[in-house]
């Protein structure tokens, strides 16, 4: 379900919903996968994608940030498109995060039984309600926003939240609309609601960084490509079976995307330079 102006209040009420359950998530999260508490909320979702093998890979697709997939074993590994802004990268960890992590709480937290649901919807809800509450959580996002300057446009204000939060503008949204529901702030709900279904694309938000003299890099991708835990592994296949040229042939092919994922940065600046006036 895509969240507008809309459905926003039917959001916050499933947001309401969910909220013991994505806790004991958390509660699961801190206590079992995050070692280094002192690093940035977007270093530890790192490190623990990286303890699941982590794939890195920029794919020209606005609408595709991540995913779970299947591999050698049956292992599930975490999948990031670094042609993402770095903003909306760091949000996507925890979202993926929860989605591997989700059948763990089921057999440390709710050992005595838990109704799980197979509605699509509900389960990416609780996954992007876990990625916010992982960002959020630490600190006040209502008091922080009305520590900004009045003076200032709406859009500049919600900038510097998505800059300090490292969180993006959806995800800023809905948590401000949530926390001033709670403090019964009608006229910023009013406002969050107005300019909900703004768009702009991650160029546009660049300018609005640069104007407010925000860390820009946020809103450009990462290009990162990590191939390695599949490389590894195949390396592994070669060594113990020499003579079976698949698994040869398998890292020709890795090799082969490894180069053209890393080509991406290159020709995308191309197209962008070719837009130019």
């Amino acid at each position: 379900m895509r969240i507008t102006s809309d459905n926003l209040d039917q959001t916050i009420e499933l947001n309401e919903q969910i909220a013991k359950q994505v806790e004991d998530h958390i509660l699961l999260i801190e206590k079992r996968f995050i070692k280094w508490q002192s690093l940035p909320v977007e270093e530890q979702a790192l490190e623990i994608l990286r303890e699941h093998h982590l794939i890195e890979v920029p794919i020209p697709d606005e609408n595709w940030g991540g995913a779970i997939r299947k591999f050698f074993n049956n292992t599930m590994v975490p999948i990031i498109n670094t042609y993402q802004p770095r903003l909306y990268q760091y949000f996507i960890y925890w979202h993926e995060i929860y989605h591997l992590t989700e059948r763990e709480e089921m057999d440390t937290v709710h050992t005595n039984g838990y109704e799980i649901t197979t509605e699509f919807d509900l389960s990416e809800r609780k996954a992007d309600y876990f990625a916010s509450q992982m960002i959020f959580r630490r600190s006040d996002l209502y008091e922080y926003y009305h520590s900004l300057g009045s003076d200032d446009d709406f859009i500049e204000r919600i900038a510097h939240c998505m800059k300090s939060f490292k969180a993006p503008y959806k995800a800023v949204m809905i948590e401000l609309y949530q926390l001033a529901q709670r403090h019964r702030n009608t006229n910023l709900q009013k406002n969050i609601k107005e300019y909900f279904d703004f768009r702009l694309q991650p160029p546009k938000w660049e300018i609005i960084f640069q104007e407010n003299s925000l860390d820009d890099t946020l809103m450009k991708p990462s290009y990162v490509t990590n191939l390695n835990h599949i490389i590894k592994t195949i390396n592994k296949e070669i060594m113990n079976h020499p003579d079976v040229d698949f698994y040869k042939e398998n890292l020709r092919l890795v090799k082969e995307w490894e180069l053209k994922f890393k080509k991406v940065k290159a020709e995308t600046k191309g197209e962008l330079d070719g837009k130019l006036p």
